[in-house]
């Protein structure tokens, strides 16, 4: 018999008492490296490995993270009795951002689309050029997020092919630390990838729970 609440009969998956706060710490690396798991044991490709042709680079400080999608809808309508399905295509996926950080230019240079940084160390500068997009240039990005730093539990968002897109703003306020916003990284389909996974995988590790 169902529980006098109402609820289903049958095996019911209920869910757990686990709340998540605060942003994921965002790292990006050029999307022609190999992820650190190339697949793993259960075919997922994500993580990040850093080297000198390859560096990782860190988004720091960042404010008002999201992660969202871009999907085509086209409603299935009958003259008889309407709507009667919606046939839906996933566009991309997308974080959206503001930095508190603009330093190194090393950095700054990739998120802003600019020309790679030059460092002058006998002049002790730093120096990147505004100019033409690189549309060649795609990102690996991946998010992670430690939820209970004792256990050692996380989630974490890797997106396989990624640009910054979007025209960024430099803020610079009286009296108050200077940031960049309307910053995005939309990931695009990766074709090399299974399709069940082409846009991002999503990684939970808990092993209290799991």
């Amino acid at each position: 018999m169902g529980l006098i609440t109402g609820s289903p009969y049958g095996t019911i998956t209920a869910s757990e008492d686990i709340y998540l706060s605060d942003a994921p710490y965002i790292y990006f690396q050029d999307a022609t490296a190999s992820p650190f798991f190339n697949p793993d044991s259960d075919g997922y490709y994500w993580q990040l490995s850093g080297t000198a042709t390859y560096p990782v680079y860190e988004l720091a400080c960042v404010e008002g993270v999201t992660f969202t999608e871009g999907r085509t809808l086209n409603d299935v309508q009958c003259d008889n009795i309407g709507v009667k399905d919606t046939v839906q295509t996933r566009d991309y996926v997308e974080f959206q951002t503001t930095i508190k950080s603009l330093f190194p230019y090393t950095t700054l240079s990739r998120i802003l689309a600019a020309s790679p940084a030059t460092v002058n160390a006998s002049q002790n500068t730093e120096k990147i050029g505004i100019g033409k997009i690189n549309n060649n240039q795609f990102w690996h990005v991946y998010a992670p997020k430690v939820y209970d730093e004792d256990a050692g539990d996380y989630i974490a968002i890797h997106v396989h092919k990624a640009k910054f897109v979007n025209s960024w703003t430099i803020e610079m306020p009286y009296a108050n630390q200077w940031s960049v916003t309307g910053l995005a990284l939309r990931g695009f389909a990766d074709t090399t990838k299974p399709t069940t996974q082409q846009f991002a995988v999503k990684v939970r590790h808990d092993p209290s729970v799991l």
